[in-house]
């Protein structure tokens, strides 16, 4: 069984481009942080229609007519072994850090959590 622990981030638009590459690279030093952590995807979002402004940043090229790349907008994916250890990662000292480190650059974040034999 894997849990995927998955987080779309929906930036403030004062937040810099800067700032958002280092919310990306905070997210994937997390893995050499804590050991619960078996594996990061993390990227830059393509427009979806039915993304709900998770998709939506400042800094979208447009690729052809229905589709659209954003090069601002970020979603991650943590990757557990199991229940346990994303309940292991919650209280992490790094976790809690990464989250204070971030708030200031988000309007708002998605958590959804699935688990896949």
């Amino acid at each position: 069984m894997t849990i995927h622990h998955i987080i779309l981030y929906r930036f403030k638009p004062e937040a810099t481009q800067e700032q958002r590459q280092s919310v990306e690279d905070s997210a994937r030093s997390l893995a050499s942080q804590i050991p619960a952590i078996q594996g990061i995807v993390a990227g830059k979002t393509v427009y979806n229609p039915l993304g709900h402004g998770f998709d939506i940043g400042t800094a979208s090229l447009i690729v052809s007519t229905t589709r659209m790349i954003n090069k601002t907008a970020l979603g991650v994916i943590f990757l557990f072994e199991s229940a346990v250890k994303l309940d292991e990662y919650r209280p992490h000292k790094a976790h809690i850090d990464y989250q204070a480190f971030t708030a200031p650059y988000l309007e708002d974040k998605l958590i959804f959590d699935i688990e896949t034999a």
